[in-house]
This record gives C-alpha cells, structure tokens and sequence, in this order.
C-alpha cells in the first residue's frame, strides 16, 4: 500500500489527495502528510502525523481509559 500511494503521479506543487480509511497507524504516519481522525464518524483532531501523536484526545479515543475497564 505504502508503495502505491507514493508511486501517485503529483500534480503541480507536489501534492495528491487520497482518501485512506486505516487503522494501521504505522502506514498512516509513513505517508501522510496531513491526517483526519474520526471517531465514531466524527472529526476528533486533524494535523501533521507529530501533532496527531501528541494529541491527548486521540489517545483517549483510541486508548481508552484504563480505570474504567
């Protein structure tokens, strides 16, 4: 996957737009410049891949509360 989205032709200024629904966060992080993430279909961050990892709100979205459990 990680292959074909960087063989995409670029337009002018060196972007491309795709659309990637995944949970391999490793991938996401390797190929995207900007990320959207959604939880539950809602828009919880949106940013660079540093600002989607520092940011508290995903973890808990995707992490969960510990205690709770």
């Amino acid at each position: 996957m990680r292959e074909l989205i960087g063989a995409l032709p670029r337009r002018a200024g060196g972007t491309v737009s795709v659309m990637l629904v995944e949970h391999n966060v490793d991938l996401i992080m390797s190929v995207c410049d900007h990320i959207v993430v959604l939880d539950f279909g809602r828009v919880i961050s949106q940013g660079s891949p540093d600002e989607i990892k520092a940011d508290p709100v995903v973890a808990q979205a995707y992490l969960g509360d510990r205690e709770a459990s």
